[in-house]
C-alpha cells in the first residue's frame, strides 16, 4: 500500500507555495475587477460530449475520464474556456452582452509529467464574451500584460498572430487534412528542417512553400509581415494581416506595446481559434506561461452564438519564475503565564496586522527562544505573571 505517495502528476502545496497562491489569485481577482469582469465557477468536470463539442475530439488522450452511475461519460475539465461557453449558453441567454467573466480554477490533463507540467494544475483567466473586433482583443491582451506585471514578472513578452494568415495559407494549399495537420505541428513547434523537408515533396506551388517554411522565424515587429511574399494573392489572408495591424495599433493605445512582439509561429494548439491569438513567455522558463485568444465559433456549438476572446495563465508555471516577493508581514509569537494576558495582547497584534502566534503549550522564555532560532522572521513577546 503506497500511503505516502500521491498518485503521478499532482502534488502537495506546502504553507509558502499556498501563499504565493493566494496572494497571485488575489491580485489578478483585483485586476480583473476593475476591468468590470465578474468570478464565475464551473463544475470540475463535464459530460465528454461538452469537452469534445468544444475541442473537436483532439484532447482525447489527454482527459481523464470516468462514469457516473447513470452510464454518461465525464471527463475532469482540461481546460476552462469550453466549461465557460457551456455556462454562458446554460445561464446567461438573456443578458446583456458584452459579458465578462474571470476564473479561479484546477484543471487536469493526463500528461507526461515534468518540471512545470503537472496533471492537476491551476489557471486563473478571463473571458469577454459577446464582443467582435480589434478593440476587444486588444483589452484581453492589455488585461494579459498588466496581470503579469502585477504579479511580479518583469522580463516578459507577448507573442502575437493571427491565425487567419496561416489557416488561408493552408486552404490555398489544397493539401490533404493530414498534411494540413503535420504542417500545423512543425510550424507551432518551430522545426525548421522537419518542414522543409515536408513541404518538399508536397505539391504546392513555390511562393506559397515559401511562405509557409518562414513562418516559424518571423518574430519582431510589424516589419516581419512584409516577409510573407504569397499574402498579396490571398485575400482572406490579407483581411487577417488588416486585423493583426489593428490590434496591434491598439496596444499601443494601451501603453503595453513594450511587452508585445509578432510571432507568426504562434498558432495555439486548439481548434477553437479563429483570429487574434497570443501566448506570454519568460525567459527564465521553457513553457508559456500564458496563452488564449479569439475563439468567434465555440459558443455556436452550444446553441448560443457569440464572438469571444480570452485568456488563461498557468499559475504553477510562473511561480517558479517570480524573484520577487511581497514584504513579509511582521510575526509574533506571544508566550508568559497567564493566558488571559497572552491572548489580550494577541489581539491587540493582529489589530494592528501583525501575524500572531500564542504559545498553547505553556513553554518557559528559554524553551520560545530556543524554539524561535529555528523559526525564522518571529519576534518573542513574552509576558511574566507579575
Amino acid at each position: 500500500m503506497r500511503k505516502k505517495e500521491v498518485p503521478k502528476g499532482l502534488r502537495d502545496l506546502l504553507p509558502e507555495e499556498v501563499k504565493t497562491k493566494r496572494n497571485m489569485e488575489q491580485k489578478a481577482a483585483r485586476l480583473f475587477r476593475s476591468y468590470g469582469y465578474e468570478e464565475v465557477i464551473t463544475p470540475t468536470f463535464e459530460f465528454l460530449e461538452v469537452i469534445e463539442a468544444g475541442t473537436s475530439g483532439h484532447m482525447r488522450e489527454e482527459l481523464f475520464l470516468f462514469m457516473d452511475r447513470e452510464g454518461g461519460i465525464l471527463s475532469l475539465r482540461p481546460e476552462m474556456t469550453v466549461s465557460i461557453a457551456r455556462l454562458a449558453a446554460t445561464h446567461l441567454q438573456e443578458e446583456v452582452f458584452p459579458q465578462r467573466l474571470y476564473y479561479i480554477a484546477n484543471v487536469f490533463r493526463h500528461v507526461l509529467p515534468q518540471k512545470a507540467q503537472y496533471r492537476e494544475f491551476w489557471q486563473i483567466g478571463i473571458e469577454l464574451l459577446g464582443a467582435a473586433g480589434v478593440w476587444a482583443d486588444a483589452e484581453v491582451i492589455t488585461i494579459a500584460v498588466r496581470t503579469l506585471r502585477e504579479l511580479g514578472l518583469k522580463d516578459f513578452k507577448i507573442s502575437l498572430n493571427q491565425v487567419g494568415i496561416f489557416n488561408s495559407l493552408l486552404e490555398d494549399s489544397g493539401l490533404l487534412p493530414e498534411n494540413q495537420e503535420l504542417i500545423r505541428n512543425l510550424v507551432e513547434r518551430k522545426d525548421l528542417v522537419e518542414l522543409s523537408r515536408v513541404l518538399e515533396g508536397l505539391p504546392i506551388q513555390d511562393e506559397l512553400k515559401e511562405s509557409i517554411a518562414v513562418l516559424p522565424i518571423l518574430h519582431g515587429g510589424l516589419e516581419v509581415i512584409d516577409r510573407i511574399p504569397y499574402l498579396e494573392q490571398n485575400r482572406r489572408a490579407s483581411t487577417a494581416v488588416n486585423d493583426l495591424i489593428k490590434v496591434y495599433e491598439a496596444l499601443k493605445v494601451y501603453g503595453v506595446i513594450d511587452n508585445i512582439v509578432i510571432d507568426m509561429g504562434v498558432l495555439r494548439g486548439l481548434d477553437y481559434y479563429t483570429g487574434i491569438v497570443f501566448e506570454g513567455y519568460s525567459p527564465g522558463l521553457g513553457y508559456g506561461l500564458l496563452g488564449g485568444g479569439r475563439y468567434d465559433n465555440l459558443m455556436g456549438q452550444f446553441g448560443f452564438d457569440h464572438p469571444a476572446t480570452g485568456f488563461a495563465l498557468g499559475m504553477d508555471r510562473l511561480a517558479l519564475v517570480l524573484n520577487s516577493r511581497d514584504d513579509e508581514p511582521i510575526r509574533f509569537i506571544v508566550g508568559g503565564n497567564s493566558l488571559e494576558k497572552m491572548v489580550s495582547e494577541a489581539e491587540r497584534l493582529r489589530q494592528q496586522g501583525y501575524i500572531v502566534e500564542v504559545d498553547v503549550e505553556a513553554s518557559s522564555r528559554e524553551e520560545l527562544e530556543a524554539k524561535l532560532q529555528n523559526k525564522n522572521g518571529y519576534s518573542l513577546v513574552y509576558l511574566d505573571n507579575d
